[in-house]
């Protein structure tokens, strides 16, 4: 296939197919220049020079989980001397300290001694404490967690939560979509098919959800758009996915052996930082998605924001949130501060010659 005939088609409106999103991939970096214009003329007819964010909390209630994916470093133990879980209290005080705040991503480990209750109760306080702010929480594998712990299912699981006061689930855990590539580096969690079934759910439910991809571990181009295709795929049946989310391989500050094994593969490209790397993601996403997904997101805390405002020129209309809990990321090796105001990132944006928007979902 030649890539500029596929881009000629795109050009014309057209959606490409999963084997075409792998010729380009592989056709960097001779044809990136093309690539990277077409998704950004895609991205300026979708959102004329607006950029995006969230005035936005992030916040872990817990780091105690039963499971031990083999590229995490954020879980403990319950007996870990650094393990925490915060009471309700203590999680309204966090939010509390950001004024202004238009939502919080509330996320943690899976944690045996919780009971579902917790959740649900969690919520309500916020929604009571805190009435307009978006409740962005919990991912496919939490609630996977709590139906099997609760005993039901998917349905009322998420029925509930809703009617305690979530607004949308965040779409992490979504890792790669590729159940032999999750055997190697993610073995206990969900398995694609579940992953699919609770996001599935939520759309119909009326709850929304974001979605991600971890790159930079084992995954090739195939592993990738098969990923694509996944959720372009829900998109197209529920119209429920609010923005996709690229989401690089971090350095670990603790030493996880079986994983530093796992990825010596030679002269392996430095996917944290590569700017090559990030822009293609990002400009592949925007051109397989098209107005499909319409927000695709350059993170800035996840890439480092000089790669998130090239992603705004390759495809990205969306640089993430403002605040990121120090707790869940101290287990990374630090490339960014945890947290920006609105005001500097209004200011970061109009530097490029685009337009900041204060998003609330």
């Amino acid at each position: 296939m030649d890539p500029k005939v596929i881009l000629k088609a795109v050009n014309q409106g057209q959606e490409i197919s999963p084997i075409e999103a792998v010729v380009l991939m592989q056709s960097y970096p001779t044809h990136a220049q093309e690539i990277h214009e077409v998704a950004n003329n895609i991205n300026k007819r979708i959102h004329r020079n607006v950029v995006s964010f969230a005035h936005s909390k992030h916040i872990a209630y817990t780091n105690v989980c039963r499971y031990s994916c083999k590229y995490c470093s954020f879980y403990r133990k319950k007996k870990d001397r650094d393990s925490f879980t915060l009471g309700l209290d203590e999680i309204l005080k966090k939010i509390k300290e950001t004024p202004d705040i238009h939502e919080v991503c509330i996320y943690g480990g899976l944690n045996g001694s919780l009971q579902f209750q917790y959740y649900c109760t969690m919520l309500k306080e916020i929604r009571k404490n805190f009435p307009g702010v978006t409740i962005k929480a919990f991912s496919p594998q939490e609630i996977f967690f709590m139906v099997k712990r609760s005993k039901q299912t998917v349905s009322d699981v998420l029925k509930q939560l809703k009617e305690s006061g979530l607004d949308s689930l965040h779409g992490m855990d979504a890792d790669i979509l590729n159940d032999k590539l999750r055997k190697k580096i993610c073995p206990d969690k969900v398995k694609t098919i579940d992953w699919i079934d609770i996001i599935k759910t939520a759309h119909r439910l009326g709850i929304r959800t974001s979605a991600t991809i971890l790159f930079g571990h084992l995954e090739n181009e195939i592993h990738i758009a098969e990923h694509l295709e996944i959720i372009r795929e829900i998109q197209h049946e529920t119209n429920g996915f609010l923005e996709f989310t690229p989401l690089p391989f971090g350095e670990h500050n603790r030493k996880l052996p079986y994983l530093e094994k796992l990825l010596k593969r030679g002269n392996r490209e430095d996917y944290f930082g590569g700017e090559e790397t990030v822009v293609r993601l990002i400009a592949i996403s925007r051109i397989f998605f098209q107005n499909t997904v319409k927000t695709i997101q350059a993170n800035w805390f996840r890439l480092g924001m000089d790669n998130a405002l090239k992603g705004l020129q390759t495809g990205a209309n969306d640089l993430g949130e403002t605040e990121y809990d120090i707790s869940a990321t101290r287990s990374l090796k630090r490339r960014n501060q945890t947290e920006i105001t609105p005001a500097k990132l209004k200011q970061t944006i109009l530097r490029t010659g685009k337009v900041p928007r204060l998003r609330k979902q």
